[in-house]
């Protein structure tokens, strides 16, 4: 199915798939993985030179003056290639955290991350359910006669090893913030940790007295964590494309496979059964694309439409990218089950992706009281 794209939004998406689909191997990937890449700096500094992330900042702070649709569109492509590069974290969440900031730091760190001059992060997770509420945020920020200092752990940090910045969600007494604190400011350590995506490499921070001031409060929340809450939804609309992009990769890889493996003298595909699983497939996709477009095109203001739309792409994307990524596998049969072969990666990945701010369980609950019920 074609949405009714721009001939601008045409031309980024098939200059973006010729772009990856020239520089990005599966097979590649996997060896990288193999080797523990932790960002793959040449393709990064492809997207930087592409002026991706500046894409939908608006000219007047140094941006291209796209719309958010037309970046949305690289999500899309980016997740059918799945690269080991921080456009998530980086380009599209702190990105937006900082676009939510004071003028002055807005003003300061924005040229620097669409620049790609430096990478920045979020760190707001403290528990294993990825999900923020007030009563789970127990990072401190205690005043001193310095300004204030930071103490806590932050876990599932996006790389949070090849950052320069983290937007960091700490509580002062009754209040929320999010804090601006350098990778390498005194007390802040970073260890590793096993991602079950490793497209997307994970550490744990631990701040241990980190001295700020002023300058470093980003976003002061209120009681509702509304400007946390409309950064996260505009986060899921983007996630939701990239989900659809991992989707579609999948059944061009089962259809691929079912014409040209061959059994009982025929191909796969001739099969009543995997005929089956592949027409699913298409058609769980095909219903995603249409929740993920459309999450992408609300008006970013319209607060309740905006939240509607990104968690109602959310709990469906996740599930279609989940079931769509399992049935690669079985269409692939062992072949589909061994670490030479990419489908475990976008199995992973959809596994990894359904938790991100919240599991499909968890935001049918608010898509329900948003109903009134």
């Amino acid at each position: 199915m074609q949405f009714s794209l721009t001939d601008l939004q045409k031309e980024i998406k098939e200059n973006a798939e010729k772009l990856l689909s020239e520089k990005i191997d599966t097979l590649e990937t996997i060896r990288k993985i193999d080797e523990n890449t932790r960002l793959d700096e040449d393709l990064w500094k492809l997207v930087i030179e592409q002026g991706w992330l500046a894409l939908d900042v608006p000219e007047e702070e140094g941006g291209l003056g796209f719309s958010i649709v037309d970046t949305a569109i690289l999500s899309e492509v980016l997740g059918y290639y799945m690269p080991i590069i921080p456009l998530f974290s980086s380009g599209i969440v702190f990105k937006q955290l900082v676009m939510h900031s004071s003028d002055e730091l807005k003003g300061r760190i924005l040229p620097e991350i669409i620049s790609g001059e430096k990478i920045g992060s979020f760190a707001i997770y403290e528990n294993d359910k990825y999900e923020i509420n007030k009563e789970n945020i127990s990072t401190e920020m205690n005043k001193n006669d310095d300004g204030w200092v930071i103490n806590g752990t932050k876990k599932y940090v996006m790389f949070g090893d090849s950052s320069d910045y983290l937007a960091v969600l700490v509580k002062e007494g009754e209040s929320f913030k999010f804090v601006l604190i350098n990778q390498d400011d005194k007390g802040v350590t970073i260890t590793e940790t096993t991602s079950l995506d490793q497209t997307r490499p994970m550490c744990e921070i631990d701040f241990k007295d980190v001295q700020i001031d002023q300058q470093n409060i980003m976003i002061e929340l209120d009681d509702e964590l509304s400007q946390w809450n409309k950064v996260k939804n505009i986060a899921l609309a983007f996630l939701s494309m990239e989900q659809v992009g991992g989707a579609q990769a999948c059944l061009d890889m089962s259809t691929e496979y079912a014409k040209e493996r061959i059994q009982f003298g025929r191909p796969i595909g001739s099969f009543q059964a995997i005929q089956h699983i592949c027409a699913d497939m298409l058609l769980k996709i095909e219903s995603a694309k249409s929740l993920a477009y459309s999450s992408v095109r609300v008006d970013t203001e319209d607060i309740v439409e905006l939240e509607m739309g990104a968690l109602m792409a959310k709990s469906y994307c996740s599930e279609v990218f989940n079931k769509v990524a399992g049935d690669n596998i079985q269409v692939h049969g062992g072949i589909g089950f061994t670490w030479e072969h990419p489908a475990h990666l976008y199995f992973k990945k959809a596994k990894s992706d359904s938790l991100l701010f919240g599991t499909s369980k968890s935001a049918r609950s608010e898509i329900a009281n948003l109903i009134d019920l």
